[in-house]
């Protein structure tokens, strides 16, 4: 700030004449103008353009009127420095606006000196930079959360060698992991936000891109493919690639997101095995023609003879790599714990180390010939390894042969693995056979072993006609045996994938046996289902049953199983069912004319007071009830396994049914003493009907079991988020042999009981199967001789 000039006007004047410019000029340029005292206690004037407090009068409160109060520090700071070093105030800080509401302004105020240099006055002007200051705070946050978004990204997808990508609906890049940018050659913030052109893809290959975004786009199907680009650091690679949708939650695409891998070695590797094949498929061709020759003329012999001239020329030049390995060779076959030999193939000079002599069972100290070690050699492998060795020695013939030995001292039985190769003189006055043998008597045993396990399972699968699979978790490869194949009604020559497989499963059961599979892969339960197969080629319905259960095996699960065809015990099931329900339903009708002809005999006789018919009619009725009963619950039985049977769901409340059958029984049951615990309001998502029926069937049964007189209790609770029944007896019980197979279709307890009960083992096993379409547990729990506690849980929904 300039001081006031010597002039012949007045300080006051030229003051004043300053004062009406300045306030001229912030009238025009500024939001807020103000002025201050010399210690910026009063605040002499304030207009505020509506952004602060008006202040028409001096006024000591405008810190409290206008500053926010978590900035007052930071001004009082800026207002000491600024009269101290009698310099400009300037500042960025938070103010209270008109409505109250917090904002934003930059405050400048330039001080006023008099001729003595000193601070007589302020003025300044505040700018409103609310919106500013918000759209920055806005920026930063996004900042923030795309920085932290693109760590999680990267935490993810740094430990993989695929590219990961995110594309937006405009083509744009949205994520690229670390393998993608360093293949670009390029960072985060200069790859993101662009498109395909922009980070270097060539145009044929943006293009092709940008189509199948669009048909992701449109049809919301995933989208795979192979394509050959340039890397940044490696040139030209070549790419699996797979690009998916990315749905909202009203199902519509908003992103495609893209993994891509480099195949490239693999594709060399498929490249150079068919030029392999093609190679491999010359030499054969070249052999084919050699034999001809050798039959059609001895001059063959002599281009054998040149041919191995080049051999033994080679085996010279090899002498020399196999000198410069030998210190390594050394000390590799002393940590392999390896015996070692020598033979001079003219003197038959016979070189071994202590290994060696201890494997054929002979002490460190006592010498050992050739003779002598192919002696321990067994009888049957004898021969074959003596000529092996010496064809080896004279003909340079390949020697890596295993065969078994019997210590000489020690009688033990070693299998050995012996290599060896010649090794040629230069001035070719003899050659050298050294080799190494080694006791692989473990593996080989176990091999053996294995390999025995396996042609008996072999030949048990063929002999019980079982088709075979495996299926990888990771890729679906679905790998499957002849008798399979045969049991979908494909050809033996016949690809069968897994899709392909599921899609000859019958539709009513194709869904079940898909879930159960992928129960299978993600909760480890065992899968073991029947089902009916529609042949592809054939058009043959064959029942099977499947089990499989998933093995963990090198990292990787893979589902293993068998299915065999039950076709005839299938339609026999059927067939006994249908004839089970036909008969059932054929016998309701007379039953229940019997029923009401019984019970309209009774009316009449009891006006009569004939005591003795009304009994015989009471007993019969009873009798009558209790067939009736058990025709229904073959009824059930034949709908339930003829998949007939209707589960229809509703929400209800299980404490109120269970006071329903608490009315119906205390009112016809006699002899018992039933006890209905305190009820808890639960209330679940199942066929109201059905649930009172294994409610009904659980307390009949423990009436039946029970003796007279004696308690049950019924108690209905909540637990863990399920609804529970338990239904607890005092009666006979039941062994823990029975009871694994309690629910089990026609089993009964036999034997060893107070008395006997008659019935069809239906009742129990009805009770299970609903329970279990419900997707709910039923159990039981018994102490022989001392009762019984049956019970069942649904899941448990909560009333809205």
């Amino acid at each position: 700030m300039t001081k006031s000039l010597d002039v012949p006007e007045s300080n006051a004047d030229v003051i004043a004449a300053s004062e009406v410019r300045l306030r001229a000029l912030l009238i025009a340029t500024s939001d807020v103008i103000y002025s201050m005292s010399a210690d910026w206690r009063v605040m002499r004037e304030l207009d505020g353009r509506g952004f602060l407090k008006d202040a028409k009068e001096p006024t000591i409160d405008w810190k409290s009127n206008n500053v926010h109060p978590e900035d007052l520090d930071k001004v009082n700071a800026a207002i000491d420095e600024a009269i101290k070093e009698k310099k400009i105030f300037q500042l960025e800080h938070r103010v209270l606006r008109v409505d109250g509401t917090p904002g934003w302004t930059f405050s400048r105020a330039v001080p006023i000196l008099d001729d003595q240099d000193q601070i007589i006055e302020w003025f300044g002007t505040a700018s409103d930079i609310t919106e500013r200051k918000n759209t920055e705070e806005a920026l930063r946050i996004s900042r923030v959360l795309s920085d932290q978004q693109k760590r999680v990204y990267e935490t993810i997808t740094s430990n993989t060698p695929d590219l990961m990508y995110v594309f937006d609906l405009n083509y744009r890049f949205t994520y690229a992991n670390s393998a993608l940018l360093s293949m670009w050659g390029k960072t985060w913030d200069t790859a993101i936000g662009k498109k395909l052109l922009e980070n270097g893809y060539e145009p044929w290959h943006a293009e092709m891109h940008e189509r199948e975004i669009d048909q992701i786009i449109k049809t919301k199907q995933p989208i795979r493919g192979e394509v050959s680009f340039p890397h940044a650091i490696l040139g030209r690679r070549v790419y699996d690639y797979i690009l998916t949708p990315v749905l909202n939650e009203q199902g519509e695409v908003e992103a495609v997101a893209g993994t891509t891998r480099d195949i490239t070695e693999r594709k060399q590797w498929e490249e150079a095995l068919a030029t392999g094949a093609e190679e491999l498929q010359a030499i054969n061709e070249e052999m084919a023609a050699t034999n001809e020759e050798l039959a059609a003329s001895n001059e063959v012999l002599t281009t054998t003879n040149e041919k191995l001239a080049l051999v033994n020329q080679e085996l010279l030049i090899a002498k020399q790599k196999v000198e410069e390995a030998q210190a390594a060779f050394r000390l590799a076959v002393s940590a392999a714990n390896f015996g070692t030999w020598f033979i001079h193939s003219v003197t038959r000079e016979f070189i071994t180390d202590a290994r060696l002599k201890e494997l054929f069972g002979y002490y460190p100290e006592e010498p050992l010939s050739i003779e002598q070690a192919t002696a321990q050699i067994t009888e049957e492998y004898r021969d074959y390894a003596s000529s092996t060795l010496e064809n080896a020695i004279y003909n340079n013939g390949d020697y890596d042969i295993t065969y078994p030995v019997i210590g000489f001292h020690d009688h033990k039985l070693r299998w050995l693995r012996a290599i060896g190769n010649l090794k040629v003189d230069p001035s070719g006055t003899f050659s050298a056979f050294t080799g190494v043998v080694m006791d692989i008597t473990e593996q080989h045993l176990a091999a053996a072993e294995i390999k025995h396990a396996e042609e008996n399972l072999r030949m048990a699968i063929d002999a019980a006609g079982l088709g075979t699979y495996y299926i990888n978790a990771a890729e679906r490869i679905f790998v499957v045996s002849a008798k399979l194949k045969e049991f979908f009604g494909y050809f033996p020559e016949d690809e069968v994938t897994y899709d392909a497989a599921i899609n000859q499963i019958h539709p009513d059961y194709r869904q079940e046996v898909v879930n159960s599979i992928e129960s299978a892969f993600t909760k480890g339960t065992r899968f073991d289902m029947e089902y009916p197969i529609i042949g592809y080629h054939d058009g043959k319905t064959r029942w099977v049953r499947g089990i499989g259960e998933v093995q963990h095996r090198e990292g990787t699960n893979y589902f293993t199983g068998l299915i065999h065809e039950i076709t005839e015990k299938k339609l026999d099931e059927i067939r006994k069912n249908d004839f089970i329900g036909m008969v059932s339903h054929e016998l309701k009708t007379p039953l229940t004319s019997m029923k009401g002809y019984i019970q309209l005999l009774l009316v009449k006789l009891k006006k009569q007071e004939d005591d003795f018919f009304i009994g015989a009619l009471e007993k019969a009725n009873g009798q009558v009830t209790k067939m009736t009963s058990m025709i229904n619950g073959f009824l059930n039985l034949s709908r339930l396994e003829s998949g007939k049977i209707h589960i229809d769901l509703k929400k209800f409340d299980l404490a109120l049914l269970v006071k329903e059958v608490e009315l119906e029984f205390l009112a016809t049951t006699l002899g018992h003493q039933l006890l209905f615990e305190p009820i808890e309001s639960s209330f679940v998502n199942a066929d109201r009907e059905k649930i009172g029926q294994v409610i009904h069937n659980l307390i009949s049964n423990a009436i039946k079991y029970s003796p007279s007189g004696s308690s049950i209790s019924i108690a209905c609770y909540s637990a863990n988020g399920l609804a529970n029944i338990s239904i607890k007896d005092h009666g006979m019980g039941i062994k823990s042999d029975d009871l694994p197979k309690i629910f089990d279709r026609y089993y009964r307890v036999e034997g060893n009981h107070m008395f006997s009960i008659s019935g069809f083992g239906i009742g129990l096993y009805l009770c299970s199967e609903i329970i279990n379409r419900h997707e709910g547990k039923i159990w039981a729990e018994s102490e022989f001789g001392k009762g019984s506690t049956f019970g069942f849980s649904l899941a448990k929904v909560y009333n809205q």
